[in-house]
């Protein structure tokens, strides 16, 4: 039973954050990598996890090009 918990965790939590993964696999490929950045109001322009949808503490922006 806790099996099947953890499993529909896990798909929810990809399904509501598709776009941002989607995003980091791409930025990944291209040799980027997670920064801290302290805590930043987020970007609408940059996909995100947000804390409580106002802050966000890692990014994958800047990448060197």
């Amino acid at each position: 039973m806790i099996g099947i918990v953890a499993v529909m965790a896990a798909v929810l939590f990809m399904q509501d954050n598709a776009a941002f993964i989607d995003d980091m696999n791409n930025k990944l490929q291209q040799d980027c990598t997670f920064s801290y950045t302290g805590k930043r109001e987020v970007r609408d322009d940059v996909p995100h996890i947000a804390i409580n949808e106002e802050y966000i503490y890692f990014t994958m922006e800047p990448c060197d090009d």
